[in-house]
């Protein structure tokens, strides 16, 4: 006999808790939502994540047999979450028997990227049955048959570790998405030497070859080049907007530079004080734009250098 959907929530209660032990969290708290309350959860979870960190995973529960589980049901939850007073590192949606239906997979993405909370649907095409096996007698109150799966509890509890995992390193990911931070570096970035050549013939168009200031500008572009490199393994997404606006700002360096040609009584430092105000406005922008924070300097120097070690600024001309 199929059992009801707050039976099958009294179940998930205890069965979560002992498999978070199981995968070496310390488990602080789980409870049941309040009935009636619209805060888009049926269970919370609160551990002790691996860097002793205290986290927290709310969990929807769908325990549908035969009815279609429709995905903007699901989305629903989320919003009513994403309006509550909690913080969440991730949301799980729970169905054992039903898939999810008309799943809108750029709304979904784009929602996830607005409010910060890594989704996951563990429905039937996600190998939940294994999971459940893991205690053949909800096993078979949920599934409503017995359990016929031959698993390793060792492999099983490891994966499932995997995803929450996951979860985190998403949620983790999400939280600096927004922030830029540039920090010195004791390595040089992966580049030909001769753009480093090219800035200094640049700096000694501008700079006396004893200015103290010189220096600061080499490390200020490596800082910047570093911080791309690195930043390709843990947010490529925000990789990609800064280049992309540092390609809009070598488009404008290159039509600043035929103005500069065209005027025989400029200078390079006119030049460069040009730029450097044409760019911070630019950056300004830019920032509001993608709701971006921090390092602001740092990020108009470095790319202001960098653009002049690749060459549109050309600052050669005295």
């Amino acid at each position: 006999m199929s059992i009801t959907g707050t039976e099958f929530e009294s179940l998930t209660k205890p069965f979560f808790s002992d498999l978070f032990e199981k995968m070496g969290y310390g488990v602080l708290e789980v409870r049941n939502q309040n009935s009636g309350t619209q805060n888009g959860f049926d269970i919370k979870i609160i551990f002790v994540d691996k860097a002793f960190k205290e986290r927290s995973l709310f969990i929807e529960c769908k325990y549908y047999t035969s009815a279609k589980l429709d995905w903007a049901e699901i989305f629903t939850k989320q919003i009513e979450l994403q309006a509550s007073n909690y913080h969440p590192d991730g949301f799980i949606l729970l169905s054992p028997r039903q898939i999810l239906s008309n799943i809108n997979d750029n709304a979904q993405i784009e929602f996830e990227k607005m409010s910060k909370v890594p989704v996951k649907f563990w429905t039937p095409d996600t190998n939940l049955e294994e999971i459940f096996a893991l205690d053949i007698e909800i096993y078979e109150k949920v599934y409503d048959k017995p359990c016929k799966l031959s698993i390793s509890e060792s492999e099983v509890i490891y994966k499932t570790q995997l995803r929450i995992e996951n979860i985190l390193e998403q949620k983790d990911r999400f939280k600096v998405s927004n922030c830029i931070s540039i920090e010195d570096t004791n390595r040089a970035p992966e580049e030909d030497d001769i753009l480093v050549t090219r800035l200094d013939h640049k700096l000694n168009s501008v700079f006396n070859k004893d200015d103290e200031e010189r220096l600061e500008y080499h490390k200020l572009r490596v800082n910047y080049k570093v911080y791309l490199e690195e930043l390709q393994d843990v947010n490529n997404e925000l990789r990609q907007k800064i280049l992309k606006w540092q390609d809009n700002m070598r488009i404008k360096a290159k039509r600043l530079t035929k103005k500069y040609n065209f005027d025989p009584n400029s200078s390079a430092k006119d030049f460069y004080s040009e730029f450097f105000d044409i760019a911070e406005i630019e950056l300004k922008t830019f920032y509001d734009k993608n709701d971006l924070k921090d390092d602001e300097e740092k990020l108009l120097n470095g790319i202001v250098f960098e653009l002049a070690a690749e060459c549109p600024l050309d600052w050669s001309k005295k």
